[in-house]
């Protein structure tokens, strides 16, 4: 057995491990899109093992090589998915995706060096092009994580305030269709029992202020009724391990609800929030409610 085939199993075996080790990530949109970049990285250096295993090993060379190399990293990329969906592992589409852009561009990088077959023109430059475009599709959604941590950040102790596109990136709806519309999120409800959606990754410390403000309206000619919930990262997910309360709208209605940080601290019954770990923050139509429309202006603490 080479050695080239040896170092392969074995970086074989430390990926497989991946897909049964639950890693020590958390569940931020920092550690998603974390999590997520390691697709391609990972193909990339599984194919390139595997091109110079075809190479000096099968002695494959020209098209043949990359066409294989292709074949067995897209194929490698695809199965992994499919693995994972019985260990209830997050399997998509998206994922193959990223597997089969870190195999084209290992296809690519290979072929900008490869001095046997002597790549020359248009095909050296349509490489260059294909390692161009991975490179700037790679690195797009880690950019984007940063502006809208960046951007969050500068507005606290705004907590949303609809001005950019990045605030979409905390906000993470069920049973709803929504859109910034006019400097305000505009949100439709759904048939669901509770629609609704969540603020995630707030920052996370209001221990300096004293009221959660949201302007909120009703722009139906029927009666809003909404629920609001605040969680704090150790929070249990029962309803009594929370902050909850009920407010009403009446038909056109804006308005600012003004929640004392206080009874939000106090909101569960065995325990105390803690006001430098809130994680969350959700607003959702009751299913007593008659209107199906809602547009949020902005939220702050104050």
């Amino acid at each position: 057995m080479s050695r080239r085939l040896l170092l392969l199993i074995v970086f074989v075996i430390v990926a497989a491990a991946l897909l049964f080790v639950p890693l020590p990530i958390p569940a931020t949109y920092a550690g998603r899109t974390i999590e997520n970049a390691g697709h391609t990285p990972l193909f990339l250096i599984g194919t390139l093992f595997i091109l110079a295993i075809l190479r000096h090993d099968f002695h494959l060379e020209g098209a043949r090589l990359y066409a294989w190399a292709g074949l067995i990293g897209a194929g490698c990329g695809f199965l992994s998915e499919v693995i994972q969906r019985p260990l209830r592992r997050d399997a998509s589409w998206e994922d193959v995706f990223a597997d089969s852009m870190g195999v084209l561009l290992a296809l690519a990088l290979y072929a900008l060096f490869d001095r046997r077959s002597a790549f020359r023109g248009r095909t050296r430059l349509a490489a260059l092009l294909i390692v161009a475009g991975c490179t700037i599709n790679y690195l797009a959604p880690i950019v984007s994580m940063v502006r809208a941590y960046i951007y969050r950040d500068a507005q606290f102790p705004v907590l949303a305030s609809f001005r950019s596109g990045a605030e979409l990136s905390w906000i993470v709806g069920y049973g709803i269709n929504r859109e910034i519309r006019d400097g305000a999120l505009d949100v439709e409800f759904d048939a669901a029992q509770f629609p609704g959606f969540s603020f995630h990754e707030p920052v996370p410390d209001w221990r300096r202020f004293q009221t959660l403000v949201i302007d909120v309206e009703n722009p139906e000619t029927r009666p809003l009724k909404l629920g609001l919930r605040v969680h704090d990262i150790g929070h249990g997910r029962e309803f009594i391990d929370r902050f909850n309360r009920k407010f009403e709208l009446d038909a056109g209605q804006r308005r600012e609800l003004r929640v004392p940080l206080e009874e939000i601290r106090r909101g569960p019954r065995n325990r105390l929030i803690d006001m430098a770990e809130i994680s969350d923050v959700t607003l959702f139509r009751l299913h007593d409610s008659s209107a199906q429309h809602l547009r949020l202006h902005n939220m702050r603490l104050e």
